[in-house]
């Protein structure tokens, strides 16, 4: 698989300010939402005219916006992971390899989904995000995604560095929010939390490994959904050069996949 070069990473976010991302403001995720339950990616070799594949996304698939697609009004041009012929439980994509046209009228930019309600747990280690949308559930039976914060125990794990000194291993699991050393009062996500009427779970511990620094600001956290059965859930963590965005995907209750990428400010 091809990793995401560094001047991706700063394209993506510096898009922001083109006339089309105008509606999206925080993060640059997107996902298929169509009536017929899927969308048509236009694969394109060389020039980007020449059509070479099709490929069907459904609804819910997850994928980065780039730019407009070029000479076009109605299409986007997006990169979005390969995904394996064998079907796991959970899926952690670092590197994007497809790209390609994708109607605009079939997708939507994840934070302009429907947004859970942000709070905070009495201790401030966990955040809490409730679906308020329809007020006739009661409170307690209301669709709610927790995410646990606490101290890293990271310091007493094996870690491995590459030629720059760099940490980029910790128990053989490549790392997220850290540079050359462990911060002092480095915290990592320990765990997170689905809560739903008739289903409930815990995110698997490898949708979480290693994910240090993570954000308590709303800003740059938030939980949306466009049903019950397809929730989102996108962080951006870290700082400076050790930033990094993430999306999981929550199906039916549970973590299906997951999209983290590092993105320096």
């Amino acid at each position: 698989m091809i990793s995401i070069n560094k001047a991706f990473y700063l394209s993506v976010f510096s898009l922001f300010s083109l006339a089309f991302a105008k509606g999206q403001d925080k993060v640059p995720f997107g996902v298929v939402k169509a009536e017929e339950g899927y969308a048509m990616v236009r694969v394109h070799k060389d020039d980007y005219r020449k059509i070479i594949d099709k490929i069907r996304m459904k609804t819910g698939d997850v994928f980065v916006y780039v730019k407009p697609a070029p000479g076009e009004t109605e299409w986007i041009w997006i990169k979005y992971p390969e995904k394996e012929d064998t079907e796991k439980p959970f899926v952690r994509y670092d590197s994007i390899t497809k790209e390609g046209m994708v109607n605009k009228n079939r997708v939507v930019f994840v934070d302009k989904l429907p947004q859970f309600t942000p709070s905070k747990s009495k201790n401030g280690k966990s955040l809490i995000f409730t679906d308020d949308s329809n007020p006739k559930i009661p409170g307690n039976q209301r669709t709610k995604v927790i995410i646990d914060v606490y101290p890293s125990n990271a310091g007493f794990r094996k870690q491995e560095k590459d030629v720059d000194g760099n940490i980029i291993k910790i128990d053989k699991t490549k790392t997220w929010g850290i540079g050359k050393e462990l911060p002092q009062g480095m915290t990592e996500i320990k765990s997170v939390r689905v809560q739903q009427p008739g289903r409930g779970s815990v995110f698997v511990r490898d949708a979480i490994k290693n994910m240090f620094q993570p954000t308590m600001d709303f800003n740059n956290v938030g939980v949306t959904a466009i049903d019950n059965d397809h929730i989102f859930l996108y962080m951006i963590n870290g700082s400076a050069e050790n930033r990094y965005t993430t999306i999981w995907t929550i199906k039916q209750g549970k973590v299906e996949s997951q999209i983290i990428y590092k993105n320096p400010e």
